[in-house]
């Protein structure tokens, strides 16, 4: 483009020829050069530039004269200092590209790949990721194997950045630590309360410390539940039935105060092929362009999805669709079934769904939805990439 600029400006000098002087708007070819070339290729330009204005005092007879002169000092300071811009820009460009690959390595850290399938239960992910900067989400999942059965971790911490992540670190620890030593999930749910509470690192939110989540037990036809200020689980039956998992006792996020009374658990019945949904508030908070929320009822047709990364993709498409491809917060997704057939004869695999998604990379495929080219498929192919 800014090479065009020089030709074209050259183009025009040389048809009005002294009837008009136009060389002086060769300066502004560098500065294009330098908002999005390379310092290299900014220089090359500032260079063309410059032999141009040289040139087109010939064309236009004033070559040597103190206009002609000065016209191309200016040319010259100008792409001199767009060369400065340029590497500045390249090196706080590298820096920020470094910034980005250690945070994904810290949250790749933090939230550890979810088995596709751990005893009779399968499960799938997905962490939607709102910063287009090198922030990490305070949004955390985990989920372990113990002898009192499959256990899952779903939460939200308050505050971002380091603090954050911190948090999220200190509270997954405990959680895989208390989950398998701890007969009675309530004392899990102590324990991790004690924990945030003991955390020695401040939040970013004037130094209140807390975290919503919800732990949850899957046993035989049974899954028991803990919601710890959280938003509530979505339970879809096998035949299509949806309903919201309130709590029977309200309970305080994790780290302020949980152990008096004990948190009291809740059971629900739990079927072949019944799912269990659990998500942040990065999901039904998001907004669209008037304000409004997305309803829950609006990702429900997806719950009932052939396959789970099916289900979690259509509920991204849902979220993205409703923001216009741009959200405001984080958003962990954990969809749980219960799959006892396929533990009897299937080995468990990894879930490539427990991948960070960029949410930049996700929204730029939306386009394909008017053409249904945006499926399970093409989501699996962005997380990959």
């Amino acid at each position: 483009m800014a090479l065009t600029f020089v030709a074209t400006v050259g183009a025009v000098d040389l048809v009005f020829r002294s009837r008009a002087v136009f060389m002086g708007f060769l300066a502004l070819a560098p500065l294009f050069a330098a908002a999005g070339e390379s310092a290299r290729r900014t220089a090359f330009v500032a260079l063309t530039a410059s032999v141009v204005a040289v040139s087109a005092g010939l064309v236009n007879g004033i070559f040597g004269s103190v206009d002609h002169l000065l016209r191309v000092a200016v040319v010259i300071t100008v792409g001199v200092v767009a060369v400065y811009v340029a590497r500045a820009r390249d090196s706080r460009e590298q820096r920020l590209r470094q910034l980005t690959a250690i945070a994904q390595a810290t949250q790749r850290a933090v939230l550890r790949t979810v088995p596709g399938q751990i005893g009779d239960v399968a499960f799938a992910t997905r962490y939607l990721s709102a910063y287009e900067t090198a922030e990490v989400g305070g949004d955390f999942y985990e989920v372990v194997a113990t002898p009192y059965g499959v256990r899952a971790l779903l939460g939200d911490v308050c505050g971002k950045g380091l603090g954050g992540v911190r948090l999220t670190a200190t509270l997954n620890g405990a959680f895989r630590q208390s989950a398998a030593q701890r007969r009675d999930l309530s004392q899990v749910a102590v324990d991790l309360d004690r924990a945030v509470a003991q955390d020695g690192d401040r939040t970013d939110a004037g130094g209140l410390k807390f975290a919503t989540a919800v732990l949850v037990e899957f046993r035989a036809k049974e899954v028991v539940t803990i919601n710890c200020g959280h938003l509530s689980p979505i339970l879809c039956r096998r035949d299509g039935g949806v309903r919201l998992l309130h709590p029977s006792c309200r309970h305080v996020p994790l780290g302020l105060g949980l152990t008096v009374p004990p948190p009291v658990p809740d059971c629900h019945t739990w079927q072949p092929g019944d799912r269990l949904f659990l998500y942040t508030d990065g999901l039904i908070e998001a907004r669209d362009g008037e304000g409004q929320f997305l309803q829950t009822r609006q990702i429900y047709p997806h719950l009932s999805a052939e396959s789970r990364d099916t289900c979690l993709d259509g509920v991204l498409i849902e979220l993205l669709e409703h923001t216009g491809g741009r959200t405001g917060d984080d958003a962990a997704l954990l969809l749980a079934e219960y799959r006892p057939d396929v533990a009897a004869h299937t080995a468990p695999m990894a879930s490539p769904s427990g991948i960070t998604v960029d949410i930049r990379r996700v929204s730029e495929r939306l386009v394909d939805t008017a053409s249904g080219g945006f499926g399970a498929e093409t989501v699996t192919d962005t997380v990959r990439e």
